[in-house]
């Protein structure tokens, strides 16, 4: 059993810590404050990490990206959620969807669409899956006809119309290709009856809808698809008719990276937590020397350590299908994010009344952290998908 990070991963680490240091920490703030969810994406700082062959880390060297395992993606993660929530997941969404379409995509739309990504700064990844009236439904799923999802694509010719709208959808706007969840067979459940579709901003029929206004991680976007009559050719279908959840459970893990971000924030807490602790004097020494204070401090550095761990060892067992256990990853997402909630709880406690004042940075932390108790579904959606393989 080896703990050591390999050179790589260490050279990897370095660079991006000095990366969230120097070029998102200075901006995340004053973006994160801004009223308009329109004006908060920070697409300076998203170039230059590209630049540094951060967004396209976990893309394949064949396809002209870094080809990062899944554990060097969650340390790197770690790094960039320090910095920032919103900046690290639309990086990580790169990733995650890299992985996705190396999988499912057929040569001819690696060609097209990988080489492209590889290529252009701002180009970048989404998935749609959510919508106003289903969102849990299509993912534990509850399989029934007639619930769940409902953007359809019906066949037109030798192609499918779409119709349909998509909420909460994560670097809207930002991105130029979106991995489209469809109702393909509405006469069966969700399982049976959906179809992935990859789509560009540039397709008749595509618009975007309002900007969603968030209580965190409010540097990455939100925001609705519209498709009215957009059609699309077989060539665009990704996967099999009707094979949308057939071909997710063929890309191992894919929610684990998503979560490290999320670590890098409640570290973050803990150590301006920390520091505040060493500096703040009451009842004649500086808190941290009190027990009270202390205890908590001990709490967050232990929870963090464990979560670590358990966060590299299931990106590990993602690298082989032998080792691979599909409740493993979603409990490592319920569990991330649950403990990050509770660090980030913590370390605004340490600080006292000054931690709920916005001039400090814990609430921002604590507002952060909190996108994770639902975000790549809901803690609980991950115990119910977890139960069957007990």
């Amino acid at each position: 059993m080896e703990f050591r990070l390999t050179e790589r991963q260490l050279a990897l680490q370095r660079m991006a810590r000095e990366f969230a240091r120097k070029e998102i920490r200075p901006v995340a703030r004053e973006l994160d404050r801004r009223p308009n969810p329109m004006d908060r994406s920070p697409v300076e700082v998203l170039e230059k990490a590209s630049r540094l062959g951060l967004r396209t880390l976990g893309l394949a060297e064949e396809w002209g990206g870094g080809g990062a395992d899944m554990v060097t993606l969650c340390i790197v993660g770690e790094e960039l959620g320090w910095g920032d929530l919103g900046t690290s997941v639309i990086l990580e969404q790169d990733w995650k969807l890299s992985r996705i379409f190396e999988t499912l995509m057929t040569e001819e739309q690696k060609r097209r669409f990988l080489t492209a990504f590889a290529g252009d700064d701002h180009y970048h990844f989404s998935v749609a899956g959510s919508e106003p009236d289903s969102g849990s439904d299509n993912l534990i799923p509850y399989d029934a006809p007639g619930v769940g999802l409902r953007t359809t694509a019906v066949r037109s010719g030798d192609g499918w119309m779409i119709n349909g709208l998509k909420h909460f959808i994560f670097n809207a706007g930002l991105s130029k290709l979106y991995m489209v969840n469809t109702r393909t067979d509405p006469s069966v459940g969700v399982s049976q009856g959906c179809t992935y579709f990859l789509l560009t901003p540039d397709m008749e029929g595509f618009t975007y809808g309002r900007y969603h206004d968030k209580m965190g991680m409010r540097l990455g976007p939100n925001r609705e698809l519209v498709f009215r009559s957009l059609w699309a050719g077989d060539s665009n279908r990704l996967g099999e008719v009707n094979g949308a959840y057939a071909a997710r459970r063929k890309v191992r893990g894919s929610n684990i990276e998503a979560v490290a971000p999320c670590l890098g924030v409640a570290r973050a807490a803990y150590e301006d937590a920390l520091e505040y602790a060493r500096n703040r004097v009451q009842g004649g020494r500086p808190i941290i020397g009190h027990q009270a204070v202390g205890f908590l401090l001990c709490d967050c550095f232990i929870q963090l350590e464990a979560a670590r761990r358990l966060l590299h060892y299931a990106a590990w067992t993602t690298e082989n299908p032998e080792t691979y256990d599909p409740k493993t990853a979603f409990m490592t997402k319920a569990h991330m994010g649950e403990v990050c909630f509770e660090v980030a709880r913590k370390a605004m406690e340490v600080w006292g009344g000054m931690g709920y004042m916005t001039e400090a940075p814990m609430e921002k932390y604590l507002r952060d952290v909190t996108a994770f108790l639902h975000s790549e579904a809901t803690n609980q959606v991950m115990r119910i998908r977890s139960m069957p393989f007990l």
